[in-house]
């Protein structure tokens, strides 16, 4: 027993150490621990885990020197996106000497720069970037021996002159810029400048195998004279703007697309493709006409979103479409919305009845169409066929014939003849046609009539005459102007929507003007206002300034002839004072000898009362002239009172400002310095103040100014001395000097008061004087 629980135990470890080993080889083949091929680089990787193709994201230029050491100088190919500095040195790519494909895209690429050439660089994309100088990427293609394609879409190129010479440069791809002139190396092949700014077709070259020119805004197109393209195989002019066709001319074109073109009329008798195969024309909105057919090695066609009635019956080639045996090779749309329902008018449709909604439509089989028996015919009833005003429209004979119908076109009234056409020849004739209706209306290939600028002479019955070997036929129809565009929503091309916008602008316009004219008006008027109320307030401003200035002259002058009265009348009764006291003096002076003494004293009590007498007379004379002062202050005062009074009623009733009216002032100030002088010498010579008084006789401190009284004019005291001689009293050294009026002002006339003169014994007190000296 022991024995078998040994061999169970070995037996456990063998099978335990087995499984071991299988399990260990199994991780080991599962987890692939060698070295990885491709090394990894932070913002790049390996393409399919190939070091000769990388692709970068947001690196600039320090990170190529990274690449060239973990990769190797053998990078075939270098994506590139999102290049993160605003300038590109293509020497930066020179380590890689095997680099061919080089792609920079979405980046703020603005600049490009080089010196050494890199022949193997052979692509070169530069997409969406901000490159602006066409020079700049010349430079480069010259540096670029090799280089067999570029692109360089999305960018902000105007123009692209770059006419070298010794390149090999075959594809490129200008699309999306703002592109509106080109000058190209002859050897380029392939061109694509869709999305650009181009006019016209000049400095394409004919040689070229493939042109993209769609979403331009061409305004002409060439002669096939002049421009023939031999070698283009792929042809695309998608939104193209013209509206009465174009002539090609491309043996070897094989593709062609004019989607959403503004085509109304369509001939393939100028479209000389023989081997195209692939023809696309959808979102044709505004096509009505389709004249020739196509070649038979067509296999791909589209026509949809127009507005074609039918098709010619030759259309489409019945070796290419043969009774839908080859559906499975070919392809072809076509969609209308006013398709006519006619069995003769489908015949074109028997090639590709089972790729049509014919049969949905129209309620008609394959073989009722073909079926039917159509030697000569013209449909009727289409209806009124409607044109725009002002704008070609085609008017179409829907006829139809099992041999080549001749269409002629006349005008019901006037029944006047305006051409024909022949299908055989594919002429146009206009024997028989006045000048005046060959520039009114054109014959287009495959018969239709073309009114070049429809108006209201327009409107008439137009008939269509169909001849061939089996006889003739005719149908009339009737042409009428389309006003719906009048009324769509379309506010530019609307004449409803367009009017009362209009009408809005205009009541807006004239709204706005009259406001404008109102506030002009008003504005005019408050000026005029204005200028009425400053100029009568200037008027009385200055009739103002005149009577202040005629009351302050006239107060002036009165003062000062009332102050020289008083001076005179003072200076009278002291001289008749002296006259008397010289009299008794001399009187006396026989008695001197004998009586002395009562002489002397006699004598000096007379001089006692003439000094009294002439005391009272001065002190007089001063009140007198204080009197006369004040009044003319307070002349002056009631005066500036007044002016100023008027004056704030004047700016409150005008509304104007205190600085206008003394600018006024300040214009209209008569008083000037020199008149102010004039009137203070009156005044000081009114009181006989000389400007230099020199020394009086006898008297060694005498000043040299007389002394006056505490009154505004003081009068001079005069006292006799002891040999008798009268002369002036002194004058006190703390006296003021004299007062004069600063600017002299008017004022009301002060009432005068008479002046006394002194009888011989002392003063006479007149009626005003005071009662008591």
């Amino acid at each position: 027993m022991r024995k078998l629980l040994i061999f169970v135990l070995i037996t456990l470890q063998f099978a335990a150490v087995i499984s071991n080993r299988n399990i260990s080889s199994t991780a080991s083949e599962l987890l692939d621990l060698q070295v990885e091929k491709c090394p990894q680089v932070l913002g790049c990787r390996c393409v399919a885990d190939s070091k000769q193709d990388i692709q970068c994201f947001s690196i600039d230029e320090s990170k190529l020197l990274e690449l060239e050491r973990v990769y190797g100088p053998d990078i075939r190919r270098l994506e590139i996106h999102k290049w993160q500095n605003d300038q590109l040195n293509l020497d930066a790519f020179s380590p890689f000497r095997q680099l061919e494909t080089l792609i920079l895209e979405d980046g703020e690429l603005e600049l490009l720069n080089g010196t050494i050439k890199q022949s193997s660089l052979k692509v070169l994309s530069l997409r969406n970037s901000e490159i602006t100088s066409d020079s700049e990427v010349c430079h480069i293609i010259s540096l670029l021996p090799n280089l067999h394609n570029l692109t360089i879409s999305k960018n902000y190129f105007e123009k692209f002159e770059c006419d070298l010479k010794n390149t090999k440069l075959k594809i490129l791809d200008l699309s999306l810029n703002q592109l509106t002139h080109l000058k190209l190396p002859n050897t380029v092949r392939s061109l694509n400048v869709s999305r650009n700014r181009l006019t016209s077709f000049e400095n394409i070259s004919t040689e070229l195998s493939d042109l993209d020119i769609s979403f331009n805004a061409l305004s002409s197109w060439p002669s096939t004279e002049k421009w023939r393209l031999p070698n283009l195989k792929t042809f695309s002019v998608a939104k193209l703007e013209l509206e009465t066709g174009f002539e090609l001319y491309a043996p070897q074109l094989e593709s062609l697309n004019i989607d959403g073109a503004s085509l109304r009329f369509l001939d393939f008798y100028q479209i000389k493709t023989p081997k195209l195969k692939k023809f696309s024309g959808r979102h044709l909105v505004q096509l009505k006409n389709v004249a020739g057919h196509l070649p038979s090695t067509i296999n791909s066609v589209g026509l949809t979103n127009t507005m074609l009635r039918t098709l010619p019956a030759d259309f489409l080639p019945s070796s290419s479409f043969a009774a839908d045996k080859t559906s499975t090779r070919t392809s072809f749309e076509f969609s209308t919305d006013k398709l006519i329902c006619h069995k003769c008018l489908l015949k074109w449709s028997l090639p590709v009845f089972s790729q049509t909604n014919i049969r949905k439509e129209c309620n008609f089989t394959r073989e009722e169409i073909a079926k039917e028996d159509c030697k000569l015919g013209v449909v009727n009833d289409t209806g009124i066929q409607y044109g725009k005003y002002e704008k070609p429209t085609p008017i179409s004979c829907f006829s139809y014939g099992d041999s080549p119908v001749t269409i002629s076109w006349w005008r019901f009234r006037p029944a006047e003849r305006l051409g024909s056409y022949d299908p055989v020849t594919n002429k146009i004739s206009y024997s028989n046609v006045s000048a005046e209706m060959r520039e009114s209306y054109v014959i287009q290939s495959g018969g239709s009539l073309l009114i070049n600028s429809p108006n209201r002479s327009h409107v008439e019955r137009y008939v269509c005459v169909a001849e061939n070997k089996h006889g003739k036929e005719f149908g009339i129809y009737q042409f009428r102007l389309d006003y719906l565009d009048w009324y769509s929503f379309n506010v530019f091309h609307s004449v409803f929507w367009g009017g009362l916008a209009t009408s809005l602008i205009v009541c807006l316009i004239s709204f706005l003007l009259n406001i404008t004219w109102i506030l002009t008006r008003k504005s005019a008027l408050w000026w005029i206002q204005r200028a009425e109320r400053l100029s009568r307030v200037r008027k009385m401003v200055e009739a103002m300034e005149k009577y202040r200035v005629r009351q302050m002259e006239s107060l002036h002058e009165k003062y000062t002839k009332r102050v020289q009265i008083v001076r005179d009348n003072y200076h009278q009764q002291v001289e008749a004072l002296r006259v008397s006291y010289a009299a008794q003096q001399e009187k006396f002076q026989n008695y001197k000898a004998a009586q002395v003494d009562a002489v002397h004293s006699h004598l000096d009590a007379m001089r006692d009362g003439y000094n009294n007498q002439l005391g009272r007379v001065r002190e007089y004379g001063s009140k007198r002239a204080e009197q006369l002062w004040e009044s003319y202050e307070r002349q002056v005062n009631r005066m500036r009172t007044f002016s100023l009074q008027h004056r704030l009623k004047m700016m409150r009733q005008y509304k104007v400002k205190q600085r206008y009216v003394n600018e006024l002032l300040e214009s209209f100030q008569a008083s000037s310095p020199e008149v102010q002088l004039e009137n203070e010498e009156k005044v000081r010579a009114a009181l006989e103040i000389p400007d230099d008084l020199g020394p009086i006789e006898g008297s060694i401190d005498t000043p040299s100014r007389l002394s006056r009284s505490s009154s505004f004019h003081s009068l001079p005291e005069y006292v006799i001395d002891e040999q008798g001689n009268v002369r002036p009293g002194i004058i006190p050294s703390s006296s003021a000097s004299i007062r004069f009026p600063v600017k002299p002002t008017t004022s009301s006339i002060s009432n005068g008061a008479g002046t006394s003169s002194p009888s011989s014994s002392g003063p006479q007190r007149s009626t005003d004087s005071p009662s008591k000296m």
